[in-house]
Parts: structure tokens; sequence; C-alpha cells
């Protein structure tokens, strides 16, 4: 499977209107793509403004193919007015020699992963009962990505989706770009993640392959093992996001 995220910062007064509009032409315009095997709306819990597209597809291939097709850039179109423009500015003139000023686009930010493993089905319940999403970056040390890919995928994943509200979840190799690994996961609701993240199972997981994990970040555990009192803050720290589904649906 592969994965491709659009992510677009939202006008105050269009973030209703965002959610009708992509559940009635978006959604609708991606069940009759080849290839798509879910499409949904994310909105940020850290950033209110912030909104993404996300959609699973059977390949890369797939993915590109709806975007060099055009039908991404006529999707794109049926929600412009609601996205924020930019804070650039472009002064051209008109036909009557008048100086005018026009704001210049701001393209949505787009990211495409890869599913590392063999990921090939999406539960059916996962659009109707689930409705939040925690996405974890994780930054790998160098030449250790097939130890840290090998324990996700026979120990972490299959004690994962065991775990009371856990609908779904996989792993994106984006390897590529500064050793990143990404642990995507579906959830019931906030609640579901709230216990995951307390009651121990999350912690026991990292355990499991902080070994891996890039030497800046196993220093700053060092540092707070030796010290409660000492902290840092460092470009391989462990990332969370946590997004609401507004709308989604699985396509078969």
């Amino acid at each position: 499977m592969y994965l491709r995220m659009v992510e677009a910062t939202v006008k105050i007064d269009g973030e209703v209107l965002l959610g009708s509009v992509y559940s009635e032409k978006i959604l609708s315009s991606l069940e009759k793509i080849p290839g798509c095997i879910f499409a949904g709306l994310l909105h940020s819990h850290d950033h209110s403004k912030k909104y993404i597209s996300l959609t699973l597809w059977k390949s890369q291939k797939d993915a590109e193919a709806y975007e060099q097709s055009g039908a991404y850039q006529k999707n794109l179109e049926s929600v412009k007015d609601y996205l924020e423009k930019g804070s650039e500015w472009k002064i051209h003139l008109s036909e009557d020699n008048t100086v005018e000023y026009s704001p210049v686009p701001v393209e949505p930010d787009i990211k495409m992963y890869p599913v590392s493993g063999n990921e090939a089905h999406l539960p059916d319940e996962v659009p109707a009962n689930s409705n939040y999403l925690r996405i974890l970056s994780l930054k790998i040390n160098k030449g250790y990505k097939d130890e840290f890919t090998h324990i996700y995928n026979s120990e972490i994943l299959p004690e994962l989706k065991k775990i009371e509200g856990c609908r779904y979840a996989f792993l994106l190799d984006n390897s590529d770009h500064d050793s990143e690994m990404i642990s995507l996961s579906i959830w019931d609701d906030a609640d579901a993640v709230e216990r995951y993240e307390k009651e121990g199972a999350y912690k026991g997981f990292l355990k499991k392959i902080e070994h891996t994990l890039g030497g800046l970040y196993q220093w700053k555990m060092a540092l707070e093992n030796r010290s409660r009192t000492k902290s840092a803050i460092t470009s391989q720290d462990i990332g969370v996001s946590k997004f609401t589904l507004i709308t989604g649906r699985k396509f078969n």
C-alpha cells in the first residue's frame, strides 16, 4: 500500500464548509479513482487551522496516476476558497497600467510514503467506528532500519492491534528523509489513546526499539536517566501528532 497526505491551512470561517464539501465532492470523486482504498479528512489537535486529506492507495503507481490525471487539481479547486492565502503578495500592472496587488496562493504540502510490511487489508469497520489518528515519528540510527522494521512488524504491530480501541496500525517508510520511520494508528477515540499512553503499553513498545533510535535521542535518554532535573530537546526526539477524523470512507 501507499499513503498520501495533503496538508493545508484552512480559514476560520471555512472549517465547517470544508467538511461538507470534502464529504460530498472529494470522497465521491476519489471513489471513482482506480486504486484508492480509503480517504479521510483529518483535523489536527495541536494546530486548530491545520487539516490533512489522507488517502491510502494500492500502489505508488495508482497514487501518482491520480495526481497526473488532473483529478487531484480538480478536487483542490473545489476547496481552494476555504484555504488560507499566503502572506506574500504579487505586484502587477493591470490593462490600464494601474499597479495591483494580489496574494500569492499557498500550495498544500503533499507527502507520500510506502507502507512497510505486508499490510494489504483495511478493516471494514475503520471508517465507521474510528475517529482518531495518532502519528508517531521516529528517527532511526544509521544501519538499524532493517532491525527496527523487523521488531515493529513482528513484535509491536501484532500487540498494538490487540489493544482496546486500536482499529488499525501500520508502519510508513520515510527513511530517505532524515532516517524517519512513521507509525500510524487508527483509534476509536481520544480516550482509547490516552489509556494506551498511560497504562504502560506504549512505554513497553519503546523499550523494544529504543536501541535502534538516533544517537541524539539515546543521549537525551541517558541524560534524563542520570538526572530527573535535566532534559534536552534534540532533532531526533520522538514526535507525536494527533488528529480527529472529520469524515472518511473506505472504497471497495
